[in-house]
Order: C-alpha cells, then sequence, then structure tokens
C-alpha cells in the first residue's frame, strides 16, 4: 500500500529532527506543563487513485505520479492521566497526472490537507517506556486541484483552465506507540483511517456515489509529554475553558432539484453527447455532520461557543442512469458541500446538578461549494453541459441548544441541536435553511 514510504529517508530525517530539538527539550524537562506538541512525517494513499475513479478513462496517460510522502504538526492538552485531547495538521502529498486525447493536453494536479481534533485514550502506565494508545476523532479535509489545458477547443467541454477546492469531512480512528527518551522526549509511530475520505459523487456505481477509505502512517516526535498532569491542581484551578466533539445528521431545506430531469447524457472528458434521457430526480437532503467546538465556561450568567462544522453533502440526481462513453456518470447530477465557522452567546440553565440545558444564539460563517454536473434546469439554473463549481461565503444567523450530562468532573456528554438560517445562493442550488443534530463528549481544561 504505501509503495512510496522510504523508510531509510524517514529515519535519517526524524532522528535528524531529534538531535536539533534534543537540548530544547531538556530544558523544558524541569518545568511543569499541560501541553504538549510534536511534528514529524507520514505516507498516505490518499493519492492513489485511479484513471477510472477520475473519470478520464478516454485520456492517454503520459505522467500518473503518486507522491503520497507528507508531514504532520500537533499538540495536545492532557484532560486526565488517561485522555488527551489533540489537534493536528497534515499534509498527505500529492497526485500530478498528465493525459492527451484528440490533440489536446490536460495537465492536472491534487493537493491534500487536513485538520484533525481528537481523543487520545492511553494506559497510566508503560512498559520499558512504551506506552499504546487508540485515537477517536475526525478530520476536516480540504483538496485542491489545478487543471491547466492545450488545444482544448472542442475537445472538452470547459476549455479553460480551472482550479477547485473541495472541502469535506470524515470518522477518524487509529492508534499507535510512543517510546519516551526522557520524561518530556518520545518517539511516536502512529497509524490513522479516515473513513469515507474520498468520494466520487458521479459514478455510475452504488447508486451514483462510492466513498473511499484512505490510512496514513507516521513517525513523528513528541515534546512536553511526560504525563505528570495533576488531576487535582487541574480541577480545582480550572482554565476556564473546555473542548467538544460532535458528530450527527444533517439536513438542507434547499432547493436541490426542480421536479425532473430530462436532456442530454455527455461524455466528460470530450463534452460530446452520447444520449438523451428523461427522468425525474431524486434527492439526498441528509448527509453526516462532524463538529468540533470551544467553549469559554461562564463567569456569571453567559458564557461563549465557537464551532468549526462540516454538515457534509447534499446530493440530487437523475432517477435515469447513464454511462457517458469515456467516463462514468450520473444522468444529470449536482452536490452541495457545506463549511461553517461558527460563533454564540450562551445561556446555562441548571436542571440538577448533573444536567445543564444552554440555549444559543449567534451568526457563522457559511462556506457553500455547488456544483452541477450535466444538463439540469433548477428553476432555470444549469446548463448545458457539466457546470463549473459555484462557491459562495455568507454570513448567516445560528441558533441551537445543547444539554449536557455531567460524568465526571471532567468530561461530560452532551446532545445538541443547530439551525442556521437560509444558507446557500440562489445563483447555485438555492437558499434554505440548514439544521443538524448530534451528540458528543465535551472535555473541560
Amino acid at each position: 500500500m504505501f509503495r512510496h514510504f522510504n523508510v531509510s529517508k524517514v529515519s535519517f530525517v526524524c532522528f535528524a529532527l531529534f538531535g536539533v530539538c534534543e537540548s530544547f527539550a531538556e530544558t523544558r524537562e524541569a518545568h511543569d506543563t499541560n501541553f504538549y506538541w510534536g511534528y514529524g512525517i507520514l505516507s498516505s494513499d490518499f493519492s492513489d487513485w485511479t484513471t477510472a475513479d477520475s473519470e478520464a478513462t478516454s485520456l492517454t496517460f503520459s505522467k500518473m505520479e503518486q507522491e503520497p510522502t507528507g508531514y504532520t504538526l500537533f499538540t495536545g492538552l492532557p484532560v486526565n492521566k488517561n485522555l488527551d485531547f489533540e489537534l493536528a495538521f497534515e499534509s498527505h502529498g500529492e497526485q500530478h497526472s498528465v493525459g492527451t486525447v484528440s490533440g489536446a493536453t490536460l495537465d492536472s494536479k491534487t493537493e491534500t490537507y487536513g485538520l484533525y481534533p481528537s481523543f487520545v485514550l492511553k494506559p497510566e502506565s508503560r512498559v520499558f517506556g512504551i506506552s499504546p494508545y487508540i485515537r477517536v476523532g475526525f478530520g476536516l479535509g480540504l483538496s485542491d486541484t489545478s487543471s491547466s489545458k492545450t488545444n482544448a477547443v472542442g475537445v472538452f467541454a470547459n476549455p479553460h483552465n480551472t482550479n477547485e477546492t473541495r472541502i469535506s469531512s470524515n470518522l477518524l480512528y487509529g492508534g499507535g506507540l510512543e517510546y519516551f527518551v526522557n520524561q518530556s522526549t518520545a518517539v511516536r509511530l502512529d497509524f490513522k483511517v479516515n473513513k469515507d475520505a474520498q468520494t466520487d459523487y458521479i459514478n455510475n456505481i452504488d447508486s451514483g456515489y462510492i466513498k473511499k477509505d484512505f490510512t496514513s502512517i507516521g513517525l513523528h516526535l513528541v515534546f512536553g509529554s511526560g504525563g505528570d498532569n495533576d488531576d487535582d491542581e487541574t480541577t480545582q484551578n480550572p482554565a476556564g475553558y473546555a473542548i467538544g466533539l460532535f458528530r450527527g445528521q444533517s439536513e438542507t431545506k434547499s432547493r436541490m432539484s426542480g421536479g425532473n430531469y430530462s436532456g442530454n447524457i455527455y461524455n466528460l472528458t470530450s463534452g460530446n453527447v452520447v444520449a438523451t434521457v428523461a427522468g425525474s430526480m431524486a434527492d439526498d437532503k441528509k448527509d453526516i455532520t462532524n463538529r468540533v467546538m470551544v467553549f469559554l465556561l461562564p463567569k456569571k450568567t453567559f458564557g461563549a461557543e465557537f464551532g468549526l462544522a462540516q454538515y457534509g453533502t447534499f446530493k440530487s440526481r437523475s432517477s435515469k442512469l447513464g454511462i457517458t462513453g469515456g467516463g462514468n456518470a450520473l444522468t444529470g447530477a449536482a452536490s452541495r458541500s457545506i463549511t461553517s465557522f461558527e460563533a454564540s452567546m450562551n445561556y446555562p440553565l441548571e436542571v440538577t446538578p448533573a444536567v445543564t440545558v444552554s440555549p444559543s444564539l449567534g451568526v457563522g460563517v457559511f462556506h457553500v461549494e455547488d456544483e452541477i454536473y450535466n444538463n439540469l434546469e433548477f428553476d432555470g439554473v444549469g446548463g448545458t453541459s457539466r457546470g463549473p463549481q459555484s462557491t459562495s461565503t455568507e454570513l448567516n444567523l445560528v441558533a441551537g441548544v445543547m444539554g449536557q450530562y455531567k460524568l465526571n468532573e471532567k468530561v461530560d456528554l452532551a446532545v445538541r441541536y443547530d439551525f442556521a438560517n437560509d444558507v446557500g445562493n440562489s445563483a447555485g442550488l438555492g437558499k434554505g435553511n440548514l439544521s443538524s443534530a448530534s451528540v458528543g463528549v465535551i472535555t473541560k481544561f
């Protein structure tokens, strides 16, 4: 799977980095700290994306390079002796391909990045300086694709150079081993699985939408990871904030179909019309939402909450499926992906000593990505061939309510409902209210 993962190169780089930072780590050893940080290199199979998956089977490729080696930067905060919260930024490498058809050339490059909040569960004791751990969290991924074309007029449906960015989210799980060189320095072998992190929305397999996992393996250095967190001291002197991870179901009320599709099936590689069909439109206006939140605990009455949420991808497709010659595609399809950053004031109400209900009100910045793939008529929106990606970023009113159940002084279980007003753009797939219901875990620091 990791055929490009050069073990000797990894070892050399990591031990070189270790030598540079060893003196810094030694100076930290004598100081009490609650946070730790680290970095390293990793290899992922995100770039292992086949020609058929890219819907370019008519192209003759002169280059198909996969460069899966990337890097990670992360920091962590102990919740107690067995549980940490970590936040990581990762680069997963890139894919670069060059192909030709009918005298035209397509040069395409895709780079991928991700933000990973997660909880790390580990035993209190170590064996021979080694501590295993397991990880559960989310991945908030960004994929940037740029394509340049030559001699493309009359060959490609869109002869212009393009650049598209996609934001998505996924469930993350994995584990690894840490070897503690001293009290504040460790070497970590880390393995992660990104569940359903890769999606192709215009393939006729599985009713038109296929999803794939991708995995990564990395070698990292960790500094300040002594694990000497004093539960009693932290409880008596709280930092005044909490972090929560939530996962649930989202739903959009935007216009995703105009009732019927009646038009052409296109070869997405050449832009040629293959056939003409008619059929009603079927919507899938529900998807999985992932949310990471920071809560500022109330000093007196009101508190504050900040959230980064990815509401998933909502889909619309024709009930008549078609294979578009050189590529696999749905006959008439569209998708909408929504990501937001939200800030609200909340008002905690204590129902019992263990149960709290908190209504909230605020604003959110919503980034919406719409794409119409074939000749759709969404009340006059659409074109005669595969359309470009339409994006919009707008400020919307948000409201919500959250219930919390206290497991102990550090950890709460929570359920929440979130609502956003009129999200989207009328030039794409329309405006509509957005809602989500989710469950999560909140840790207090």
